[in-house]
This record gives structure tokens, C-alpha cells and sequence, in this order.
């Protein structure tokens, strides 16, 4: 072979490389955005995911599978307390009644209620102070009956409140 011959032969050998070089860099650069857009795709998933995780936590706070009603008389001891409040009785109807979790849904489950009688002695800001830190609580309640009446220089006030838990199927 001539000199001439091995520059072409070269020549050309090199321009087949940078072909395939191109090719192959082409090839990398789809596959690597390809690879992002999945990352950023399962990264949006993630995130999705830990909201709606998030979002199951404060539900679950707010109704939750066991009403656990006497922590939450604790708490309402605590608030009798706090807000200055006399002669605090808590007691449980034994009556618990139902209702669809979803009217006219085909979930089954049912959302529980749990009646709880209060009465207590104090004045008109110690009610407010109490039913405000009632309204102020983590667990979702419902004040479904409240009566205050004079009593000596002060007032006798007596409250229904439900809690509610929600069964959850496992």
C-alpha cells in the first residue's frame, strides 16, 4: 500500500469513528433524559405519596380508628382546669350510635359517635376559655347541646359532646 492509499484508508477509518461517536453520544444523551424524566416522574410519585401519608396522619388524628374516649376525658379535665372551671364531672352515655361514613357511597364503614355528658360550676369567661380550648382540640369533637343556668353567683352549665371514630378495614 501506497502512503496515499494509508491517509485515505485513515482518513476514512476516523470518519467512520466520528460517525459512530455521534451516533453513540446521540444515543447516550436520549437514554440520560430519558432516565431524568423518569427520576423526576417517581420523585413527583414520592412526593405524592408522603402528602397523601401526611394527609392519612392528620385524618387519622382527627377521627381515629379507636375513640379512646378516656384520653380524651383527660383532656377535658385538663381544659376544666386550665380554664378555671368548678365541680367538672364527665360522663359516658352508654347509648353509641351510627351513621354512614359516606350517605348514598358504597363504602360500608361507619363513622361512630361517642356521647360524652359534661357539667360544671364557673363563670361566663371560664365556659368561654373551656369550650374554646374544646374547639382548639387535635380530635375532631361536636358540642351538640350546651345550657347554662345561675346558680349561687355563679354559673351551672352543662354540655353534650360526641366524639367519633372510624372503623378502618385492614
Amino acid at each position: 500500500m501506497t502512503r496515499q492509499n494509508k491517509i485515505i484508508v485513515l482518513i476514512a477509518y476516523l470518519l467512520i469513528l466520528a460517525v459512530f461517536m455521534i451516533a453513540y453520544r446521540s444515543n447516550r444523551a436520549a437514554k440520560v433524559k430519558r432516565l431524568r424524566a423518569e427520576l423526576a416522574s417517581i420523585n413527583a410519585a414520592q412526593d405524592k405519596s408522603r402528602a397523601g401519608e401526611t394527609e392519612v396522619s392528620r385524618l387519622t388524628k382527627l377521627i381515629p380508628v379507636d375513640a379512646n374516649t378516656p384520653v380524651f376525658i383527660e383532656t377535658l379535665y385538663r381544659a376544666a382546669r386550665e380554664s378555671g372551671l368548678k365541680q367538672h364531672e364527665v360522663s359516658t352515655e352508654a347509648e353509641k350510635s351510627s351513621g354512614n361514613a359516606r350517605p348514598g357511597g358504597s363504602d360500608t364503614s361507619t363513622i361512630t359517635k361517642h356521647p360524652l355528658k359534661i357539667s360544671a360550676i364557673g363563670s361566663y369567661r371560664n365556659f368561654a376559655e373551656y369550650v374554646r380550648r374544646l374547639q382548639n382540640s387535635e380530635r375532631f369533637n361536636r358540642i351538640t347541646d350546651f345550657k347554662l343556668s345561675p346558680d349561687v353567683a355563679q354559673l351551672k352549665g352543662t354540655l353534650t359532646v360526641e366524639l367519633y371514630s372510624l372503623p378502618v378495614k385492614r
